[in-house]
């Protein structure tokens, strides 16, 4: 088409210059109105230069509407320039040509212009002026035109006023725009179009559908601008009843062609892509780079990642251009699945193609390469924005907080606000979480101060934000201020509320908040129920917790993954790992990391560490890169069951992914090490940590405590004063611990009064029970006695147990019997009491009384936590329970302990048997000591181990003392070192001794 309208203008001019005529202007005009390519424009106006053809107006019209539609300002202005005196017409177009390529502000300059030099405006130059102050914004510039209108007696007419009608509208000013559309005598479709835009612009898509059928009630005939302008009040209300009908109509009216990309956003704004979609199928032919856009962000729109990555696969295989709408939808849709390999996929195609990443798009790969966890390449691309606006720095600083890094989230709002760029509602609730978690009360408020000043606090996004900030600040008396104060309280406002209390450990509240909820009608969410199943958990409330997940099944949300990781959760630490474990096992396919680490802890919370350790590696076999979160959850698996091997394997892990630098995660070694009896190894490797907390220092204080090294644990306290790291509460719990287990009276006693005077903190029930039971294994039990009357709180189970286990040592009945008594009313389904109480009136000689209680035991049907030890040989733990004669190698074991027995006899033992509560023959008591789980998991030991091996045993209960004795004699007949570790401590067994010197 170009070279023809080419040709034609060659052939033009040969033929008139043949007959010696000039050629006729006419046929250039002609050639101008029918060229379809800017090269051809160019040519043929170089044409008319040549013949000096190109200076009457009809002809300069001709070509700057030309250069108009061709999107070319500049050249227009050079046509326009080089009349010498402009008519009317010749102002209007380069009026309107500016209008229409944006130069609005130009546009009105040019106006004021021609009014200046006293050229006479007409309609068209108004309605052109019109649409320059509504692009530009410049309603105040607007209103007078509209003044010069009325003084001109020009406000009846229906172009004009169509003008002003859409300028007020775009203003805001829909009222004016109404009683303007009121004065027109016979408005055409442009002007109902234009009152349709106005409400639909303005949010009022109710209004908008009113003018649209008050169109039909006056036979005014709607045409696809019509309906184009109407889609936007439809995807406000979202009914599909509407869409349907309006679908209905464009259909009867023949006008799908023009209209069927709004169609498709109109179906996916209403919650049915679906149906976007077969629309968009069956278009095939007339789709355009705008249909695979619309229908990409559709499926965004709707959370149909999936769908909207695979539909941007198959854009490729078009011939079509690459539109940011499209790049950008398919960005968002990675960045929401957190498809990284996606993202970059996505990215190198579009850089690929030529396209020019535009401030939005650019923005949106930075928010993507953030959402996938690469926050190094998202701010390498912040840094080579050369234009950041406002919603660049949002996104920054969004990123780095949602990614967990809030001091560099507050980093990026200090800088922005260094520049002078004045943050807007999308910046102040992306900063705000960064507050809440650094716990910034002090910024929070100031934030909150600025979206005060700014008018920004009554935007419902912001007061969620500012309550959320303060809730996870403990300030709730704010929080609730501003709740009570929303003028509107949708469900991410009560979200924010509950889930604050229950973040921060205030589950009574949060429930309340939740009930409150609940009385006003409006629905719970997921995120609602995730913060009502964290309540339920730190309640440890399980029948709440069940009715909560009762109504997660009733609203749908149980495939829902949040949700489902906090109802693992909630039935794991409520105790149910039954239903946990089931829970999991249903999510077949979609568990991500946070589900691991919730069914590995679960485990770990109920004592499972076998079945911990075994989920570890079904998750590593499923390809998942385990977390911190991880590492620190499973770690202590191997330390509760002292397996050193899964202990050394898991630590070797560590250093290949390199987390050996989380502080958290070496905390967990250190704990393990010791735990496993390895204290020298767990001292080196807190000695080389990078970085320490107090928590590291508490757990090798606990460390040297369970392994009874007292003056070690005083020694190792004074270290952590001198390098002035601050001791808490737990610190003085596994310091008076370690005095408690070495027998170190007078200094227990001196670091309860530093606690007290010299840190200012108040003893709690744990500290108390503590220096009881230092006082009770010293005999000093007037003393502990007269601590417990004095306490300013009442005592509990641990303490009244510490005083019972004291009063066993050195057989005081009657202050046994009154701590049985506190016990009964404490714990009444825990017959272990019961059964110390029955072992004191034995060794007292109170047979009767020792008798009748055991009796009341049997009857009741009670039985006190069984003993279980276990011990790790070639990689493999064995477990023994209490009585338990079912293992292959039972007569091996029964064989070795009799030779054994005979041996330890030679050296003087005779069988405790106190501890044995059945009434049987001495002889029988003795076989019952014999299958004590300790013994049990020793003979096996002994029967499998190379003579001289150190046997670790690691047992569920505290020893009983002729199991003690037994161990004592085994280490010297044997010559080998026996590490037992109990519920209370370490017993290193070594030649006859133990490191405990019989006190424990």
């Amino acid at each position: 088409m170009n070279s023809l309208c080419f040709s034609r203008a060659r052939a033009i001019h040969s033929s008139s210059s043949v007959g010696g005529a000039t050629p006729r202007i006419t046929s250039y005009n002609h050639l101008l109105r029918s060229c379809t390519s800017l090269s051809s424009l160019l040519q043929i106006h170089g044409r008319l230069l040549v013949l000096g053809a190109h200076s009457d107006d009809p002809t300069r019209i001709l070509l700057l509407n030309s250069y108009s539609s061709f999107q070319c300002p500049n050249a227009a202005l050079s046509v326009f320039n080089s009349s010498p005196s402009p008519t009317t017409i010749l102002w209007n177009s380069i009026i309107r040509c500016l209008t229409r390529t944006g130069r609005h502000s130009h546009a009105l300059r040019f106006y004021h212009d021609m009014l200046d030099r006293g050229v006479q405006p007409d309609r068209y130059t108004f309605t052109f002026a019109l649409k320059a102050c509504a692009g530009s914004m410049d309603f105040h510039g607007g209103a007078l035109i509209h003044q010069e209108v009325v003084r001109r007696g020009l406000h009846g007419d229906v172009f004009i006023s169509t003008g002003l009608v859409d300028m007020y509208a775009k203003s805001g000013a829909i009222d004016i725009a109404c009683q303007v559309f009121e004065t027109m005598s016979e408005p055409d479709v442009v002007s109902w179009n234009a009152m349709i835009a106005g409400f639909s612009q303005s949010s009022k898509p109710r209004e908008a559908l009113d003018v649209f059928r008050k169109m039909g009630f006056f036979g005014v005939e709607p045409n696809f601008v019509t309906f184009l302008n109407l889609f936007p009040a439809v995807c406000q209300l979202s009914v599909i009843l509407h869409c349907r009908a309006i679908h209905g109509l464009v259909i009867r009216r023949f006008l799908l062609h023009g209209v069927f990309n709004g169609l498709i956003d109109v179906y996916a704004k209403c919650g049915r892509p679906e149906v976007g979609r077969q629309i968009f199928d069956q278009i095939l032919d007339a789709r355009d780079d705008v249909s695979w856009g619309t229908m990409i962000s559709g499926y965004v729109y709707n959370g149909c990642f999936a769908e909207a990555l695979e539909l941007f696969d198959d854009l490729r295989g078009e011939d079509l251009k690459l539109n940011q709408v499209s790049v950008v939808s398919a960005l968002s849709a990675a960045a929401e699945m957190e498809d990284l390999e996606a993202g970059m996929d996505i990215h190198a195609y579009s850089m690929q193609k030529g396209m020019v990443f535009d401030v939005s798009a650019t923005t949106m790969l930075l928010t993507m390469y953030a959402k996938c966890g690469d926050l190094v390449k998202a701010k390498a691309i912040f840094e080579e924005m050369q234009d950041r606006d406002i919603v660049a720095w949002s996104a920054m600083i969004s990123a780095c907080a949602q990614m967990g890094r809030p001091k560099e989230a507050i980093s990026f709002f200090q800088e922005m606000l260094s520049l002078g760029v004045t943050p807007n509602l999308v910046t102040v609730v992306g900063v705000l979480p960064a507050c809440a978690e650094l716990a910034g009360l002090k910024l929070g408020k100031s934030i909150h101060c600025y979206a005060l000043k700014s008018r920004i606090c009554s935007d419902v996004s912001v007061g969620t934000a500012l309550i959320s900030m303060y809730a996870q600040c403990r300030h709730f008396t704010s929080a609730h201020a501003l709740f009570d104060h929303l003028p509107h309280r949708d469900i991410v406002s009560w979200n924010a509320l509950i889930n604050g209390y229950a973040q921060s450990g205030d589950a009574e509240n949060a429930l309340q908040i939740f009930h409150s909820l609940q009385s006003t009608g409006q629905q719970a969410d997921r995120v609602t129920m995730v913060g009502v199943l964290l309540a339920c958990t730190i309640l440890s409330a399980l029948d709440v917790g069940q009715s909560a997940q009762g109504l997660v099944i009733k609203k749908g949300f149980e495939a829902d993954l949040h949700v489902k990781n906090a109802s693992i959760d909630m039935y794991a630490k409520c105790g149910d790992i039954s239903s946990a474990e089931l829970l999991f096992v249903k999510t077949k396919s979609g568990k991500d990391l946070i589900s691991w680490n919730t069914i590995i802890s679960g485990y770990m919370h109920n004592g499972h560490a076998n079945d911990a350790i075994s989920a570890f590696f079904q998750m590593r076999a499923e390809n998942l890169m385990p977390n911190s979160v991880t590492l620190v959850s499973i770690i202590p698996a191997a330390a509760y069951l002292a397996v050193l091997r899964q202990g050394l394997a898991l630590h070797s892990y560590v250093i290949k992914t390199g987390f050996e630098y989380d502080i958290s995660v070496g905390n967990s070694l250190v704990d393990m090490y010791s735990k496993c009896g390895q204290l020298d190894i767990a001292r080196k490797f807190f000695d080389h940590m990078d970085s320490r907390d107090t928590v590291s220092w508490n757990i090798m204080l606990a460390g040297y405590a369970i392994h009874g090294l007292g003056e070690n644990a005083i020694s190792f306290f004074s270290q952590m004063k001198e390098k002035c790291i601050q001791a808490d509460a737990v610190s003085f719990i596994s310091i008076l611990s370690a005095c408690r287990h070495g027998g170190l009276i007078a200094e227990g006693r001196k670091i309860l009064n530093s606690m007290k005077y010299e840190y200012n903190l108040k003893p709690n029930l744990e500290h108390y029970a503590c220096i009881v039971d230092m006082l009770g294994r010293a005999g000093q039990l007037d003393e502990a006695w007269s601590l417990i009357q004095k306490m300013p709180m009442a005592p509990d189970a641990a303490l009244w147990g510490a005083l019972l286990g004291a009063c066993r040592l050195h057989t005081n009945v009657w202050m046994a019997e009154i701590a049985l008594d506190h016990l009964a009313r404490l714990e009444p389904q825990n017959p272990g009491h019961y059964v110390v109480l029955s072992n004191i009136y034995a060794q007292a000689g109170r047979w009767t009384d020792a008798r009748k209680i055991r009796a009341a035991i049997r009857s009741t049907g009670s039985s006190k936590t069984p003993g279980c030890s276990w011990v790790e040989i070639n990689n493999i733990i064995h477990a023994f329970r209490v009585g338990d004669q079912s293992h292959p190698q039972y007569e091996g074991m029964q064989k070795l302990w009799n030779e054994l027995h005979v041996k330890m006899e030679k050296m003087g033992y005779l069988p405790d048997t106190s501890s044995v509560l059945h009434n049987v023959e001495e002889e029988e008591k003795e076989f019952f000591l014999y299958n004590h789980s300790e013994r049990l998991a020793m003979s096996f030991a002994l029967l499998n181990t190379e003579p001289g091996m150190t046997i670790q045993i690691v047992k569920n209960l505290r020893v009983c003392g002729d199991c003690h004795t037994v161990t004592k004699l085994l280490s010297k007949i044997t010559s080998r070192k026996i590490i037992v570790r109990d519920a209370s401590r370490f017993h290193h067994f070594e030649n006859g001794f133990c490191s405990c010197k019989d006190y424990w």
